[in-house]
């Protein structure tokens, strides 16, 4: 007589939160790369919804008390006190700021962006299935080669974006998958799949190398310089990425007056430029040195003979000197330090990934557009969920 093992009924609301996890995590690594490299303005609308059904996953599995317990450890610890620090001293810096009406509405929208990552980080799911992490590689390879096909010559993708801003929205999307694209590899190499591994970091290469952008391309390189030497010796590459950072905020200044001087025939076409703001940024700093000239300052100071609007100096650290004076880098420097080191002590399959990440972020932080923008904070806290997930999968492997 044949016997059937019993089956336990099947409970609806936790299959729906495994669909809305599913769900959630295919906006973000396959809509959201997808999509940016034809308007950012969908991307602030995908990741939102995304990380809002992550969140009802996890009410429908009962999971938002152990998250709020979560959000509770994260939010106390030293390098989350630090950059609320960061953060608060911001909001100090509005009442001499030039227009504090518009640094005013800004801040929250950081804030808001901040706890909703913050937020999802800690609805996830303890373990993760591998068909959940393999939906990362999948994305950034479907983004790759739609970058790489967009620049084919007569390519019709070139007509989808928004008239007139084409290159600089496949830019953007350039700088997300330069991020996005270590988690994938950290996934793939969860599996044993380092041909695979190999193979995303060539296409990724032709991708980024037909963007014709020197800054993307240099953190690739600096991403896989530092993801090699932590999947060897991690407590040195965190070591070594936290002290670059700090070299790079603390001598900004220092590094702007030299490339002012002798560094334009360095910097690609837009060098003399990005030389010119520095050198501006630079000369202005001993007159605000302490507290600097307020957050969000940039976007009304006046540079140059001509009067000219300086809106950003294309540089973080400089842009911290500027804004947020000496002590504004100190609580910079303090949080940089905290966060980097603290990833040696991360999951074993993450780790190498979030510094390579971090490295990546800091050369296109210091040396690119990216600094207090939403897009690029989004950017951010979505290469972090991924990274999550795929710390998620590290502890189940260790089962």
């Amino acid at each position: 007589m044949e016997r059937r093992a019993y089956e336990a009924p099947l409970d609806p609301a936790l299959a729906v939160s495994g669909l809305l996890t599913r769900l959630g995590l295919f906006l973000l690594v396959i809509f959201a790369p997808f999509f940016a490299m034809f308007s950012r303005h969908a991307v602030a609308i995908i990741v939102p919804i995304a990380t809002a059904l992550l969140i009802l996953a996890a009410a429908l599995d009962n999971r938002l008390p152990t998250a709020l317990r979560r959000l509770r450890g994260a939010l106390t610890s030293p390098r989350t006190l630090a950059l609320l620090a960061l953060l608060l001293w911001a909001a100090v810096s509005i009442w001499w700021t030039p227009r504090p009406g518009s640094a005013a509405g800004r801040l929250p929208g950081i804030l808001v962006i901040v706890l909703l990552f913050a937020v999802t980080i800690s609805c996830l799911k303890p373990r993760v299935r591998f068909s959940d992490a393999n939906l990362i590689p999948i994305g950034v390879g479907i983004a790759s080669v739609t970058l790489i096909l967009e620049y084919l010559p007569g390519s019709p993708l070139r007509g989808l974006g928004e008239t007139g801003t084409e290159d600089a929205e496949s830019t953007r999307a350039a700088m997300l998958l330069a991020l996005l694209v270590w988690p994938a590899v950290g996934a793939v190499l969860a599996r044993g799949r380092s041909w695979q591994a190999l193979l995303l970091c060539l296409v990724m290469i032709l991708a980024l190398w037909l963007v014709h952008d020197l800054v993307i391309f240099t953190a690739f390189i600096a991403g896989i310089v530092v993801m090699t030497l932590a999947l060897w010796r991690r407590r040195a590459a965190a070591l070594a990425v936290a002290i670059s950072a700090l070299v790079l905020l603390v001598l900004a200044p220092l590094a702007g007056w030299m490339m002012a001087r002798w560094g334009g025939f360095l910097l690609p076409a837009e060098g003399d430029h990005l030389v010119a703001l520095w050198r501006d940024v630079t000369y202005a700093l001993p007159n605000h040195l302490l507290a600097g000239f307020g957050y969000d300052s940039s976007s009304s100071l006046t540079r140059g003979v001509g009067g000219q609007l300086l809106s950003s100096p294309h540089n973080a650290a400089l842009q911290i000197w500027l804004e947020l004076g000496l002590v504004g880098v100190a609580l910079a420097a303090l949080a940089l330090w905290l966060t980097l080191m603290g990833m040696d002590r991360d999951d074993d399959r993450s780790a190498p990934a979030a510094l390579a990440v971090s490295a990546s972020a800091l050369v296109m932080m210091f040396a690119g557009p990216a600094a207090w923008q939403p897009w690029w904070l989004m950017a951010l806290g979505l290469t972090s969920v991924s990274l999550a997930f795929l710390a998620r999968l590290g502890a189940r492997r260790r089962d």
